[in-house]
């Protein structure tokens, strides 16, 4: 098992400008951790999946997801 963080949206509850929430759980694969994901939250928008090591957080994942989005 690897260490996910999930970066989802919820656009009911967000404004355009805000950070996504993050999902973090021990998973198989992208496809494990994202099912888990929409499991917890069902109706987001996963927007990037970011593994890596336990315990550092969302910066890692949110700063990866940034530098992919330009």
């Amino acid at each position: 098992m690897k260490n996910f963080v999930v970066l989802y949206r919820d656009e009911s509850i967000m404004s355009p400008l805000d950070s996504p929430f993050g999902f973090q759980c021990w998973a198989e694969d992208v496809d494990h951790a994202e099912e888990q994901c929409l499991n917890a939250y069902p109706g987001v928008d996963i927007v990037w999946a970011w593994t890596g090591p336990h315990g550092v957080g969302m910066a890692p994942a949110l700063a990866d997801y940034y530098a992919g989005a330009v």
